[in-house]
């Protein structure tokens, strides 16, 4: 997530972000909360989980690790949350909240889509993941 961005603007998230030492079991977010920021996973593991509309049994989905992104699609489409994360390893979380991702644009606009481009390849990835998932089940 952090790939090629210069120290400055890695000091300044770090600063301005809120840092969380998470246990496993802990919910990052839940079905229809508000998404008002992202996290980026700096140690640990977290997953994301979704209920079936059938019969709302909690669906375990995609595991994030160091590195990755969870809650972004939902911040930048202004839309609730449509699942939960839950922490499965003891970790670290960096948490982005919108109004600092707006200021990180301003500050730092050349780094911004720096971090931009990581963000969408790493969505690349996660959409090629769930096409793969897709698959397996048909």
């Amino acid at each position: 997530m952090f790939g090629a961005l210069p120290d400055a603007s890695l000091t300044y998230l770090m600063e301005e972000g809120n840092l969380y030492h998470s246990m496993p079991g802990d919910v990052l977010y839940a079905l229809n909360d508000k998404s008002e920021s992202f996290f980026i996973v700096l140690s640990g593991g977290t997953r994301f989980h979704k209920a079936k509309e059938a019969c709302g049994q909690m669906v375990k989905l995609r595991y994030y690790g160091p590195g990755e992104q969870v809650g972004f699609v939902g911040m930048i489409g202004l839309q609730k949350r449509h699942g939960t994360q839950i922490m499965e390893d003891e970790g670290y979380l960096l948490e982005i909240p919108a109004e600092l991702f707006h200021r990180f644009c301003e500050k730092f606009p050349e780094e911004f889509k720096i971090l931009m481009i990581n963000v969408t390849r790493e969505m690349s990835r996660e959409i090629a993941d769930l096409d793969a998932m897709c698959t397996e089940y048909k």
